[in-house]
């Protein structure tokens, strides 16, 4: 794992335990850079502390989600991945398995943006929890595509092997699953398409023809091409994904967050303002996603496209 902030030793030292989760709490539009570093460097002493953050939200959940500045959950969810605590799973699961609309209340974009890589980097090897995630129907339909990502990836890291992944991807289309509109069904099978769909072409040809994906997702003809392109160049298209999904440098993250810079954000309506001094309300939902700093390649650009899709779906789904 990557150390953050081992340069700013002197400024981490400066905050207390106390001090850091403070200035966690509240959301003020300044991303808390250092007090991040001071919580790497005090991760033992700090994390019971931040999976009790996670336990109150867990408790109450509506209280939270009726209150957009807290922010100190965010923080903590982060940070619990990065410091891939393994005691967190449990938790994490709990919450992004939460029924409605509480996980986009609560956590807006990191459902389909950053969910994969918190649940495999806490998984400590066991999917018995993520896998329970795909198959919970109340829970949120992409907070369970986020988690078919993560056993996508440990397949990857030895977790578990691919055809054992790849058969039980294959249980989950009977049109049982989901509601019948939802984009459960495409964005799956966009998951087993860059596992390499061989073993589940008959059920995928059956989905498309019960009208489970929508080709607007992704067509039925890509996965003839991924055919031909083989199942070791499928998988390392894959092992680009989790890379990227599976994030080091939190800093990198979350301070490319629109939360965090008001200026790059484009509103389709005004922004709301305070009844108190009319000042901007800026909180919730988080915008994600990272700042373009590299040309990608055309593989790498299709996913991004696809996650894009899959956050404009989740945000269409919650209008509805």
């Amino acid at each position: 794992m990557i150390e953050i902030g081992q340069e700013n030793d002197n400024t981490s030292e400066e905050f207390t335990i106390p001090q850091i989760l403070e200035s966690f709490k509240w959301f003020d539009r300044v991303y808390k850079r250092e007090q991040i570093d001071a919580a790497i460097k005090l991760k033992d002493e700090i994390t019971p502390h931040l999976l009790n953050i996670l336990e109150n939200v867990l408790a109450d959940p509506e209280k939270y989600a009726e209150n957009p500045d807290r922010h100190d959950y965010i923080y903590a969810v982060m940070l619990l991945g990065h410091f891939k605590e393994t005691k967190a799973h449990q938790v994490v699961v709990d919450l992004f398995s939460l029924p409605g609309d509480l996980t986009e209340k609560l956590f807006g974009e990191i459902k389909t943006a950053y969910l994969a890589g918190i649940l495999l980097n806490t998984c400590g090897g066991s999917l018995d929890l993520i896998k329970s995630m795909i198959l919970d129907r109340n829970a949120n339909a992409f907070c369970r595509i986020s988690a078919c990502d993560a056993m996508a990836y440990a397949v990857l890291l030895g977790y578990v092997s691919r055809t054992s992944v790849i058969a039980f991807f294959g249980t989950l289309f009977t049109g049982k699953e989901a509601d019948k509109m939802s984009d459960f069904w495409g964005l799956l099978a966009a998951i087993i398409h860059n596992l390499y769909p061989k073993e589940l072409m008959g059920i995928i040809k059956q989905a498309y023809d019960d009208n489970l994906i929508a080709p607007g997702l992704i067509h039925y003809s890509e996965f003839e091409t991924t055919l031909e392109m083989g199942q070791e160049k499928c998988l390392e298209t894959l092992k680009n994904d989790m890379e990227r999904d599976c994030w080091d440098d939190i800093h990198a993250v979350m301070s490319s967050w629109v939360c965090f810079n008001p200026s790059r954000r484009k509103p389709s309506l005004p922004i709301p303002l305070n009844t108190d001094d009319h000042t901007p309300v800026y909180s919730r939902p988080l915008s994600s996603q990272p700042i373009k700093c590299k040309k990608k390649d055309k593989k790498k650009d299709k996913k991004k496209k696809l996650k894009r899709k899959q956050i404009r779906a989740s945000k269409k789904k919650n209008r509805r």
